[in-house]
């Protein structure tokens, strides 16, 4: 990797961001906080509204003409901190090159990054053309209600770079999703004439051992999908001596390139036929879903990204597919924006003792400024600017 000076201007910021409480739905103040550092730099940030009362930081800085049109960005939210730390994971503990604290890797590395490419972008403004659009999101680890109400507001964009922690594997696609819930409905019998009834949790089990053993197909790039029963319920909890005619679980089904949301019913449909059961079997698509999408390894704006990747790191990239889903889903599956996930990395995603690699913010932050300046100008990204 080539070498970068450690810059204190990004540990700093990636620290006041790190020690604002965020948990999806309560980000609210680190929000305002990225809303302020932009105004405070001359460059207007406007809170947004996002669903459910939530809101999204949206700073939009134009060229010296017409052009092309940029995203980039992420979200400020996190998840919960899980048990185990070694630290206080709302206090930004710095070992060595290494930055501890929830959200320091997902994503808060990324953003400030981020943040301070743009600034730095914006500064040189007469030298690129178009629009450079930077966004932090709500909601992301959640479902994503920031991302999916940005997106309704129609705005254009060409490209997009999603700062989320890919350094080592930057990705061109990711896998789609969509939780399915699964209602059963039996017949209730007294519990010592089982007969007499239709039992709604042993006809779910037959379903569920089905499911598991299913053979999902492959993609000829990226391998099979997954899935998932995430949980199961039946009754309310009281002892009865009765047969249960209810029951339902939920099933998290991942999907590739390919495959869609009615395909993964349709499988689901197939499976309850087989089965021969009386019971009746309902099946709901359940929020969230995202869509899933692959870009082509001959995209001008993926060759472009490998191009800048190589000179600054040192190697061409492992271009990766994601296995997850996050708002580059909605950003590329739902509004159609060719999305790059790619920011500075670290380790123990959502766990104790997450970490964001600070030596690679700087690099981060050149492929990014780099990047944009080639995208924004129309060069092909081959020469140094």
């Amino acid at each position: 990797m080539s070498e970068y000076a450690y810059d204190p201007e990004l540990t700093d910021l990636l620290s006041k961001l790190v020690s604002i409480r965020s948990p999806s739905g309560m980000e609210g103040e680190a929000q305002r906080f990225i809303a302020e550092w932009f105004s405070s730099r001359g460059l207007p940030a406007v809170l947004e509204p996002a669903d459910g009362g939530l809101f999204n930081v949206v700073v939009e800085v134009a060229g010296a003409g017409p052009g092309p049109s940029l995203w980039i960005g992420g979200h400020s939210d996190t998840v919960v901190p899980s048990v185990g730390w070694s630290y206080d994971p709302h206090t930004p503990t710095i070992a060595g090159k290494r930055l501890y604290g929830v959200g320091a890797m997902d994503m808060k590395s990324g953003l400030a990054t981020a943040m301070h490419a743009v600034r730095d972008l914006a500064a040189r403004r007469d030298s690129w053309t178009g629009k450079l659009t930077f966004v932090s999101l709500a909601d992301e680890e959640a479902t994503s209600r920031g991302a999916k109400s940005f997106i309704r507001t129609g705005r254009p964009f060409d490209a997009a770079i999603m700062c989320e922690p890919n350094f080592e594997d930057p990705a061109t696609g990711a896998v789609g999703k969509v939780n399915l819930c699964v209602r059963i409905t039996g017949l209730s019998a007294h519990g010592a004439w089982p007969e007499r009834g239709i039992n709604a949790v042993t006809e779910a089990s037959r379903l569920v051992a089905a499911i598991g053993a299913l053979d999902r197909r492959a993609h000829h790039r990226f391998g099979k999908g997954t899935h998932c029963v995430l949980n199961i319920s039946s009754g309310d909890g009281k002892y009865e001596i009765r047969v249960p005619d209810h029951c339902e679980f939920l099933l998290n089904w991942h999907f590739m390139p390919g495959e869609t949301i009615e395909e993964a019913v349709q499988t689901l449909e197939a499976l309850v036929n087989r089965l021969g059961s009386r019971a009746k079997f309902e099946i709901i698509t359940a929020e969230p879903s995202y869509g899933s999408y692959a870009l082509a390894e001959s995209d001008p704006f993926v060759t472009s990204f490998a191009e800048t990747y190589r000179r600054h790191v040192g190697r061409a990239p492992e271009l990766g597919f994601c296995l997850g889903v996050s708002d580059a889903n909605v950003l590329a599956a739902e509004a159609g924006v060719p999305t790059i996930l790619f920011g500075p990395s670290g380790a123990n995603l959502h766990a104790a003792d997450e970490w964001a690699d600070l030596s690679q913010m700087a690099v981060a932050k050149a492929v990014y400024t780099d990047l944009a300046l080639g995208f924004l100008s129309g060069r092909d990204n081959k020469e140094t600017p």
